[in-house]
């Protein structure tokens, strides 16, 4: 698989572009790092339970990176065949699970975003199950459809917030890079609805809006919506697991 001449402007947080950036470059892309998000890790509240939850569910790789250890300290993952059932919204999340020692993760059968886990079986009749959420802080207050489902069903549900999402405003020099990009035709890279924005905000002080952007990849319909809603003409829905992305930019249609 080639991706010769393809330029792509990468905005996840650091350590994730920068991963992914290698990946797509050691397939013959053209690929920068543009980090557009920075996440960094809070002190977690103690889980307000006596024995590990039914299920656990993280939301992101961040979720996975900072929340395992501390469930672990907390005992509520005793050892890597944790007594509970473990859900990833996305492969890429499962991957990280996996590299941290849990290998029995469940993802939606199809899609990476909380409508896809909300349609799995499982979670159609979760009264009275403890459900434990993994998940980060946002300026934006994040987006609470899959904790408002689950207690609409009658679930329990606790949250473990264990890292912070912040905007990353871009130094003068990074916005005229991605300006450059943008005007010869790179792809971008985003992961959130919030990245959208920024980007969108970015662009516009370099005197561009998110239509001039050729080619938007974003993980799951949702964000899909908002960018074609704010003027997008090409968006592709990828997987942000680096391997499945590479596959994905591979074919005709991506």
């Amino acid at each position: 698989m080639s991706l010769n001449g393809l330029d792509v402007i990468v905005t996840r947080p650091r350590n994730s572009a920068e991963a992914t950036v290698r990946t797509l470059n050691a397939a013959g892309a053209t690929a920068v790092a543009l980090p557009l998000l920075e996440i960094s890790a809070l002190e977690a509240a103690k889980v307000p339970l006596a024995s590990p939850p039914d299920a656990i569910i993280f939301v992101s790789s961040h979720a996975a990176e900072y929340g395992v250890p501390e469930l672990s300290r907390q005992g509520m993952i005793a050892n890597a065949v944790a007594p509970q059932a473990i859900y990833a919204v996305g492969r890429a999340t499962a991957g990280r699970l996996a590299a941290l020692g849990l290998a029995h993760v469940t993802t939606p059968a199809s899609g990476e975003d909380s409508e896809a886990l909300l349609a799995e079986p499982t979670f159609a009749s979760p009264a009275g199950r403890n459900i434990l959420i993994v998940k980060g802080a946002s300026e934006s207050g994040g987006r609470q459809l899959l904790e408002d489902t689950l207690v609409q069903r009658g679930a329990i549900v606790h949250n473990l917030v264990c890292y912070r999402r912040e905007l990353k405003t871009l130094t003068a020099a990074e916005r005229r890079q991605l300006a450059v990009g943008v005007r010869n035709g790179a792809a971008v890279l985003i992961g959130s609805v919030e990245t959208l924005e920024s980007l969108g905000s970015n662009l516009a002080r370099e005197e561009l809006s998110l239509s001039d952007v050729a080619h938007l990849l974003v993980p799951h319909q949702r964000v899909a919506g908002a960018a074609t809603s704010a003027g997008v003409r090409r968006v592709s829905v990828v997987s942000l697991e680096d391997n499945k992305l590479v596959e994905t930019l591979s074919t005709p249609q991506a």
